[in-house]
């Protein structure tokens, strides 16, 4: 296809979706708003669904060297007691652990030269009679070109023009992130999360000494922080919990501390119109409680670019990548909004049945539960 696309947001989905057009042999360029073009956040997880496409985009052992794979889940009590322990073999691709900026780095340096312009921010588009499509960025700046693919995040400006200007639904908890140094030898390949009541904590080694933390608490929307600092008010929320929980909240820097609020949107009946179409989380933004944000931002990027080498015409080409990705990732949204109302239930009576039932499901059907996620290939 002889189609020039352009790549509204210079994030992980915009990167991948542009690396994986590349290869397909299709003209791409990337616009970012931001002026360093660097992503930023803490660690990430990585799956086999996600793995499998980036060793065939020849990066996975790169991130292999960077990063740390882990072999096995748990799922613990706050007192360090276990809920259940998945070992990961029966995937057939690996499962790894990675700081986000250098996911980022290396979709980067896959690209060839000249592939990204930062300091764009894209305002709106229009598509003419022909189909072309002119972005205007912020400034004035105009680029046309033969299709636009928004990559622009939660808050995308191409799905505010296509859809409406709606808020993204607040889901009832925030979500602290931090990275500990010093501290990896405890928990190296293997990536846990502790359920209590209203609360979760998560560990995920990422190598050489490293490990990514988040914590989640039930507040109400816009909670500011607590008078004492992100860091203290952690540790209090926290107290008493098994360890590593109190060493790893210890061994961060409170200015690399990191808080959100977890927000989604409903499943759209379509992404895109015409020669317009969107990916990632602008098109799907998930709640992190399965580990697939990033992950269904490349498959979509990989399943875009098979899209536009199978079909010449570019509308129908988006059409069709829309038609095989709106029922997997609206899938994947459901059932990362369910394991999170889950793992934030607050009456003790429901959390006992909760941690009962998810050791009865995960025990007889392992592979099901790993399966419906994970397994998927483009």
């Amino acid at each position: 296809m002889g189609s020039k696309l352009i790549i509204a947001g210079g994030g992980i989905g915009g990167m991948a979706a542009a690396l994986a057009l590349d290869r397909a042999g299709i003209d791409v360029s990337v616009f970012e708003r931001t002026a360093s073009f660097a992503e930023t956040g803490a660690g990430m997880s990585l799956w086999p669904n996600a793995t499998r496409v980036l060793k065939s985009w020849g990066i996975l052992e790169p991130l292999m060297a960077t990063g740390e794979p882990f072999t096995q889940f748990d799922l613990l009590r706050p007192d360090g007691g276990a809920i259940s322990r998945i070992a990961m073999d029966t995937v057939n691709s690996p499962c790894l652990c990675i700081h986000r900026a250098e996911l980022h780095r290396l979709l980067l340096e896959a690209l060839p030269a000249g592939r990204v312009v930062a300091s764009r921010r894209l305002e709106s588009f229009s598509e003419g009679p022909d189909g072309r499509v002119t972005a205007v960025f912020a400034g004035g700046t105009r680029v046309e070109a033969d299709g636009l693919i928004g990559a622009d995040g939660i808050g995308s400006a191409v799905r505010s023009q296509l859809h409406g200007a709606h808020a993204p639904v607040y889901r009832g908890y925030c979500i602290w992130r931090g990275i500990a140094s010093g501290v990896g030898g405890r928990t190296r390949g293997t990536i846990s999360e502790t359920w209590g009541r209203g609360q979760r904590f998560g560990v995920l080694p990422m190598g050489r000494g490293r490990v990514c933390w988040y914590a989640t608490r039930n507040a109400p929307a816009g909670q500011p922080d607590g008078p004492e600092g992100r860091k203290l008010e952690v540790a209090r929320l926290f107290a008493g919990w098994h360890r590593p929980v109190q060493e790893l909240i210890e061994a961060t820097e409170p200015a690399d501390i990191l808080k959100n609020e977890a927000r989604d949107r409903p499943a759209l009946r379509r992404w895109g119109k015409g020669h317009v179409t969107l990916l990632g989380d602008a098109a799907h933004p998930i709640t992190p409680n399965v580990g697939q944000g990033a992950c269904m931002a490349i498959e979509d990027a990989a399943c875009l670019a098979k899209a536009l080498k199978q079909c010449g015409n570019l509308a129908l080409s988006f059409s069709a990548y829309e038609d095989a990705r709106r029922g997997r990732t609206a899938f994947v949204g459901r059932h990362s909004r369910r394991i999170g109302y889950l793992g934030q239930m607050e009456n003790s009576l429901a959390v006992g049945v909760r941690d009962l039932v998810a050791k009865l499901v995960l025990t007889v059907s392992r592979d099901m539960a790993l399966n419906q996620v994970y397994a998927y290939e483009v």
